[in-house]
């Protein structure tokens, strides 16, 4: 809430996600009702419950406590529910009991609030998952947002195999089934980005670009990220070297970044860096090089895309 840099003050950023969790930590002034007025920021805010924030803290947020906070805010566009994440290793019997506290949460929050998103965390019993999705669509929700992907996705560690492409196609299963809008919690990537545009996911979130700007990294056009700081390399990554830099700025001249005459602090200033990785995040749609996994389900995805629109229009 209170931490720099804010990227729209510098260019046009459509959307931002806050937390209730971020709100309570930095004690931010309630007084005046108005979200915008302490971000600085004039476009569509959405409010997390900081549900993931607050049991990384140990605490089990009270719903009654968050629906005051939520209740204090008049100019949030979307607030989402109080959900509880499933672990990959949760059998049955525990994802069952998360998913029905986290339904009961949003029937709370339902009747008192008419812009609250139900979110539900991906795990690879889709069956259980889908039973749930439908629960929710009884309540007519503007949008469903959709979690727990990172762990599937990006890291790909203690979940089954081929986790990535299952994880993304029970996305383009439930997008088609369901024909409605589906946001998609912490997945904005340069990477993942043509993927969720291909299968047609109307909106994501990510603080990648101020966490990696932190480790003295940037956010590459097409996916991957290169070190820039100097600093000794302790893991992921590469350092970055003049061709990966001249494409960097070439990237960022091309698609008008306003900052582009500083290009020389990138090594040096984490609020730049922070900046340029905003920037290629909410910019970056190329199709993923080279003949890697996501490579390769980006052409899977679009082959089954174009199938079916040869299939409708017979």
């Amino acid at each position: 809430m209170n931490s720099r840099p804010k990227p729209w003050l510098y260019f046009r950023v459509p959307a931002i996600m806050v937390n209730a969790f971020d709100i309570i930590r930095n004690r931010v002034d309630r007084k005046g009702h108005v979200i915008k007025n302490v971000l600085q920021y004039d476009g569509e805010v959405w409010m997390d419950s900081g549900g993931f924030q607050f049991l990384r803290h140990g605490k089990i947020p009270d719903i009654e406590d968050l629906a005051r906070i939520y209740d204090q805010y008049w100019d949030v566009r979307y607030f989402l529910n109080l959900d509880y994440p499933p672990s990959p290793t949760d059998d049955e019997h525990e994802l069952e009991l998360k998913l029905r506290r986290s339904l009961i949460n949003y029937e709370y929050l339902a009747k008192k609030f008419d812009n609250v998103l139900p979110v539900i965390h991906y795990h690879w019993r889709t069956s259980v998952i889908t039973k749930y999705v439908l629960k929710y669509l009884d309540f007519n929700p503007d949008c469903i947002a959709i979690g727990g992907l990172v762990p599937y996705v990006l890291i790909s560690r203690g979940v089954p195999r081929d986790s990535r492409r299952s994880a993304l196609r029970f996305l383009l299963n439930i997008k088609q089934e369901i024909g409605m809008c589906i946001h998609v919690l912490g997945l904005g990537s340069p990477v993942i980005n043509p993927i969720l545009k291909l299968i047609n996911v109307d909106s994501t979130d990510t603080s990648t670009w101020r966490v990696k700007a932190a480790y003295g990294k940037v956010v590459m056009p097409g996916g991957g990220e290169r070190h820039v700081s100097g600093r000794p390399i302790n893991f992921g990554g590469k350092e970055a070297t003049d061709d990966d830099l001249t494409r960097l700025y070439a990237f960022l001249k091309a698609t008008g970044f306003p900052m582009i005459n500083q290009f020389n602090e990138i090594a040096t200033s984490f609020e730049y860096r922070a900046l340029v990785n905003a920037w290629v995040v909410l910019n970056s749609f190329e199709v993923p090089g080279g003949s890697g996994v996501f490579r390769a389900m980006y052409e899977e995805f679009a082959r089954e895309v174009v199938e079916q629109v040869i299939e409708g229009a017979r």
